[in-house]
């Protein structure tokens, strides 16, 4: 019941606009989250006047959680000079750093975009990929959910895992002060996994946010490649075979 544009209203870090992860998703889908197709975001992505020499900073009302998801979308479609605000805004608050309430507009600027598809995956990319040496799918929802002892938040989707992936918990990564933990404590954690990061790594969670977590985690480990697939278990889940 929370509202996030009433919650930007009340007070943002001065100079931030408002972005709006359901309004870039594909309104066409029937699953929560899923990417736009590249020209309808670069018309949609126009009102925050973003040119190719900008430098974009991304945060969220919880520290780290859907800025990760924003980041991801700028690298699909080819934008790469963005960043995540360690710790968004509880840390900024936590900090006692400036606060406003303006509204923030921008000129519109077209938005070039190239899409990078290797980034992102579908179902019957992930169906192959099941049981493959060559990839390791990872899972960042709760390890119950993950296990299938607690049922799904969303109707109509069951419990369980994809076949042969392994459990991350988005959680485990981000530290008291809602930054993320230091890289050798990532790398412990990721290592304790048998993850190898010169493997092909897909990050799965529930409707493709979190996942954006893992991917921004093992993109700063060096891994050589990480896409984010998708449809996430709200997909997997719902389909009865």
């Amino acid at each position: 019941n929370r509202s996030p544009l009433e919650e930007y209203k009340e007070r943002h870090i001065p100079g931030a606009s408002f972005f709006d992860l359901d309004e870039f998703s594909d309104a066409d889908s029937n699953l929560p989250h899923m990417a736009m197709d590249p020209e309808s975001f670069s018309k949609k992505i126009e009102v925050f006047g973003i040119n190719p020499n900008c430098i974009v900073v991304v945060y969220d009302g919880l520290g780290l959680f859907s800025a990760a998801r924003l980041l991801w979308l700028f690298h699909l479609y080819g934008f790469t000079n963005v960043f995540i605000l360690d710790g968004g805004l509880p840390k900024w608050l936590s900090e006692n750093r400036a606060v406003d309430s303006k509204i923030v507009m921008h000129e519109q600027c077209h938005f070039l975009t190239s899409y990078c598809k290797e980034l992102v995956m579908d179902l019957d990319q992930m169906v192959a990929c099941i049981g493959s040496n060559d990839v390791h799918i990872v899972d960042a929802r709760s390890q119950k959910r993950f296990e299938g002892l607690v049922p799904e938040p969303r109707v109509g989707v069951r419990s369980g895992k994809i076949p042969s992936s392994v459990n991350l918990f988005y959680g485990d990564l981000i530290g008291e002060d809602n930054t993320l933990k230091p890289t050798q404590v990532l790398e412990k954690i990721v290592k304790s996994l048998g993850i190898n990061l010169d493997k092909h790594i897909v990050a799965s969670c529930g409707s493709g946010v979190t996942a954006a977590i893992l991917y921004i985690v093992f993109k700063g480990l060096g891994a050589k490649r990480v896409s984010v697939y998708d449809g996430s278990w709200c997909e997997w889940g719902s389909i009865d075979d």
